[in-house]
C-alpha cells in the first residue's frame, strides 16, 4: 500500500497543471515554515533544521523555475528568492529566529500573492494556465 500511495502522489504531481504544481509547492512551503517555527519555539534543532532545509529547496526551485523571458518582474523576484534562501541558511546555521521570522514573513507575502494570482486565473476560467 505504501508504494501505491507514493505512486498516486507522484502521478498527481506529474499530471497537475503548472499552476496546480505551484500551489502544491506553496502549500508544502507553508508546512515547512510552520515546522521551522515550532522547531525554534521548542528548541528542537532537528525539526528546525529539516524544515528549513526543505523550505530552502523549495525556495530554490521557485527561483530557478521563474521565466524571466516571459515576465519582466521575474528577475527582481529571483533576487528576492535568493535573499530569502540566504536568510534561511543563515538563520538555520546561527539559530537566528529573528532572521527567520523576517524572511518567512516576506516569503509568506509572496506566497499569498501567488495564491491570489492563481485564484484570479481560476475565476477567469484560465484553467491550466501557468502562473
Amino acid at each position: 500500500m505504501y508504494n501505491d500511495s507514493r505512486e498516486f502522489v507522484k502521478n498527481s504531481i506529474l499530471t497537475a497543471t503548472p499552476a496546480a504544481r505551484l500551489m502544491m509547492l506553496l502549500d508544502r512551503l507553508e508546512v515547512d515554515i510552520k515546522r521551522a517555527e515550532q522547531g525554534f519555539a521548542t528548541g528542537n534543532i532537528p525539526v528546525r533544521n529539516a524544515a528549513l532545509l526543505h523550505a530552502q529547496d523549495i525556495v530554490l526551485n521557485l527561483r530557478d523555475t521563474l521565466r524571466v523571458d516571459l515576465w519582466p518582474g521575474a528577475a527582481q523576484l529571483k533576487t528576492i528568492y535568493s535573499f530569502i534562501y540566504s536568510e534561511f541558511v543563515q538563520s538555520n546555521i546561527y539559530a537566528d529566529q529573528k532572521r527567520f521570522d523576517w524572511a518567512s514573513r516576506l516569503l509568506m507575502e509572496i506566497v499569498e500573492a501567488w495564491r491570489g494570482a492563481n485564484k484570479a486565473l481560476m475565476e477567469k476560467g484560465t484553467v491550466g494556465a501557468s502562473v
